[in-house]
């Protein structure tokens, strides 16, 4: 009977280090997200649109798992696109920035997030995600 309680808890103890060991959300695995940022450019009172298209320097941020703040952030480059490499299984929400055109002022400084989630359930997935669409 004692080896039998011995047994236990080293069984015990083996499943909380494994457990202790699992990866959350964040960096250090081998998944990556990609995508592109698409900027739509108005006029003053957001009635009419001036340009449109894939926007290099877009400040894009990416959060892991339930956390509420920002774990990192990448600019886009020359043709819209971002990516984050090197990510481990988990749930992640990506975003940027977008101005809020309810209040038809251009320059009002006021934004929403454009915000994409998804989770990543295979250690070397490559994910791509909705063009994330904002106003500028």
């Amino acid at each position: 009977m004692r080896s039998l309680t011995i047994c236990i808890q080293i069984s015990a103890l083996l499943i909380i280090i494994f457990e202790s060991c699992a990866k959350p959300a964040g960096p250090g695995g081998r998944a990556m997200v990609k995508g592109k940022v698409y900027v739509h450019d108005f006029d003053n009172t957001f009635k009419y649109l001036i340009s449109s298209g894939y926007s290099p320097g877009e400040k894009v941020y990416i959060v892991y798992g339930n956390n509420t703040f920002v774990g990192n952030s990448v600019t886009t480059s020359y043709d819209g696109s971002f990516e984050f490499m090197y990510l481990n299984k988990g749930h992640y929400k990506i975003f940027a920035n977008s101005i809020d055109t309810s209040y038809k002022i251009k320059g009002n400084k006021t934004t929403i997030a454009v915000v994409r989630e998804f989770d990543i359930n295979d250690p070397k997935k490559v994910i791509t995600v909705e063009d994330i669409v904002i106003n500028k």
